[in-house]
């Protein structure tokens, strides 16, 4: 499951993303997500995640279109070194991006966790039900 933690406009993007590196939990999967105006072809999503995993970040992937998700693990303040690498790339990208949204993976929550014994429990009882007629 994802967490956003952020969201901004394009603007936003140059001046204060990695402002927000602090509420990603050291060891944590976390995902920059890039909503564009216009696709963009897998081979723009794998020359970012080529200069990505060259600076060193680390479980770099990045998926193209219609948005384009970059996906990280953070063990290193990496948000500024992702916005360093992607920047110089956004030159190309720039007309193209709308906003853009970070999160962090968590895991399930304890509501989804009842939701689903609930369901579980409802399930069985169906089953019983059935069984008796």
């Amino acid at each position: 499951m994802w967490e956003e933690i952020a969201q901004g406009s394009l603007l936003d993007f140059y001046s204060g993303l990695s402002q927000y590196d602090h509420l990603i939990p050291e060891g944590s999967r976390a995902m920059l997500q890039l909503n564009l105006r216009l696709p963009v072809s897998q081979e723009v999503a794998d020359e970012v995640e080529r200069a990505l995993k060259a600076a060193g970040v680390p479980d770099a992937k990045v998926t193209a279109s219609p948005v384009l998700r970059i996906y990280f693990r953070k063990g290193f303040p990496w948000l500024p070194v992702v916005v360093g690498v992607i920047i110089p790339l956004l030159i190309v990208l720039a007309i193209v991006v709308v906003s853009w949204q970070l999160f962090k993976e968590t895991g399930p929550t304890t509501g989804s966790l009842i939701l689903i014994a609930g369901i579980g429990v409802a399930v069985l009882a169906g089953i019983m039900l059935l069984r008796r007629v």
